[in-house]
């Protein structure tokens, strides 16, 4: 559900100052930026158009296959929206959705099971591409590795994951909110706010307000069936994978996982002969200072 504040693109004014030259800094005052002119509606959050949530079979399909990016989404346009499915044949809604990590690789949370899917992927040019899921690889900490049955287009593309340093760049009191962005089934993307105080895991607390971000308007709380949603922070114009939902409010911080996950990339490629070996892309933070 959304907050039920007053419509208001920043936090209240009575919160702490932040140095501007922190990466927190900028995650709060650029998602302000892209959601200038816009209020917080369900409208202003969602990012496809002509789009239905349903359970999707063979006599309703095109409640899926007819979607469209909305070019009145407060983040129209924004670098790797693609790279999360919109749906499977077989599935309902935007519910258990995975993103892709390199153009055969994906994330997704282990008590998902999209293993055997087809997946639906709407690249930049609002073109519809199918692929079958094939194995899995399990990590930890609720997160999983899948691979494709073959390579995306670089129209649909990939999401970089956080460096293992996020956290150092970050607050580290483990009470400080953080800026991020979350996604659900209903296909919105909006506020998370984040906190960063436990290495292994990203919690969100959705009736908070960033100082000199978003206010409590544009947050929406996870709800059954969001499970395996990202989770992701925007960096310029660039969305940067950290996290999916796990619980309510914590998701895995993959930033601690980069090696695992590596590994397990690199077993489902050689035992599924994708001919390629495909690592994660690792977002730099070297414009932002180390806080701790």
């Amino acid at each position: 559900m959304l907050g039920g504040l007053p419509a208001s693109v920043g936090a209240d004014a009575t919160q702490p100052a932040m140095d501007y030259q922190t990466l927190a800094y900028h995650l709060a005052t650029n998602a302000v930026g892209y959601a200038r002119g816009y209020s917080g509606s369900h409208d202003d959050m969602q990012m496809l158009s002509r789009w239905s949530y349903g359970d999707y079979t063979r006599t309703n399909l095109g409640l899926l296959t007819n979607a469209v990016w909305s070019s009145n989404f407060w983040l129209h346009g924004v670098g790797g929206l693609s790279a999360t499915t919109i749906g499977y044949s077989n599935g309902i809604g935007g519910q258990g959705l995975f993103t892709m990590v390199s153009p055969r690789h994906y994330l997704f949370a282990t008590h998902m099971h999209p293993e055997g899917y087809l997946a639906a992927f709407l690249d930049t040019n609002n073109v519809l591409y199918w692929r079958r899921t094939l194995q899995r690889a399990d990590v930890a900490n609720d997160t999983s590795v899948g691979i494709l049955n073959a390579d995306l287009p670089h129209s649909v593309g990939f999401l970089p994951v956080a460096p293992a340093n996020l956290s150092r760049c970050l607050p580290a009191d483990g009470s400080s909110i953080v800026q991020g962005l979350g996604m659900n089934q209903s296909m919105f993307l909006f506020s998370q706010p984040m906190l960063f105080g436990n290495p292994a895991f990203v919690q969100w607390h959705p009736w908070s307000a960033v100082p000199s971000g978003l206010g409590t308007n544009w947050n929406v709380g996870i709800r059954g069936g969001d499970s395996s949603d990202p989770d992701m922070l925007l960096i310029g114009n660039q969305l940067v994978l950290i996290s999916h939902h796990y619980g309510v409010t914590v998701g895995p911080n993959y930033s601690s996982q980069i090696t695992a996950i590596n590994q397990s990339m690199h077993y489902l490629s050689t035992n599924n002969q994708a001919g390629t070996d495909y690592q994660l892309t690792v977002f730099p933070l070297t414009n932002w200072p180390v806080i701790h």
